[in-house]
């Protein structure tokens, strides 16, 4: 009765293709189209991800790349960022889903074993989207903003997810001081 599938985590690309993530992948198109809708999704998985962060479930890569989808996400949905195709956005927004749901593969109640599923899927797609991820980074380097928005890493949702101040916004050529 048991296959030998049971005895090894599934791998990132075992869950991108298992029919579970496939209708995580279907919502992410809804999410998209609204606005508000997204906005929960992406301050429910940051406080997730900042709690499985705090008592070490998480690796500092998973946490790292978690922030820069966390980012991606919420300025190419805002239309801030047009480097991406839409078609990883709804996989990013997909991932997400996932991550957030606590009920997938491996069900997230259950201890320690619970994340495999979700950080297996997390790295496997950021190695997957790898490219889009670096020509992200290096568009938010070119940002005007960040020098301002870097001084204090975000400690709460409100934080990641607050417009840009406007000294800031109207920043223009000049260089701000860190």
């Amino acid at each position: 009765m048991a296959s030998s599938n049971q005895s090894t985590p599934p791998t990132g690309s075992d869950v991108f293709n298992s029919a579970v993530f496939q209708r995580f992948l279907g919502k992410a198109a809804d999410y998209i189209r609204q606005p508000t809708r997204m906005k929960q999704l992406l301050t429910d998985a940051y406080k997730k991800a900042s709690e499985k962060n705090d008592v070490g479930t998480l690796a500092h890569e998973a946490w790292n790349t978690l922030q820069t989808l966390f980012r991606l996400v919420r300025t190419a949905v805002s239309g801030e960022y047009t480097g991406v195709p839409g078609t990883t956005i709804a996989a990013a927004v997909a991932v997400l889903l996932y991550f957030l749901s606590p009920i997938d593969l491996i069900p997230d109640f259950i201890p320690v074993v619970g994340l495999l599923d979700d950080v297996a899927l997390l790295a496997w797609f950021s190695t997957t989207v790898k490219s889009e991820i670096d020509k992200f980074h290096e568009w938010e380097l070119t940002r005007p903003a960040l020098a301002i928005e870097e001084k204090a890493a975000p400690r709460t949702a409100d934080e990641m997810f607050a417009p840009a101040p406007e000294s800031a916004k109207n920043a223009g050529t000049e260089t701000a001081t860190v």
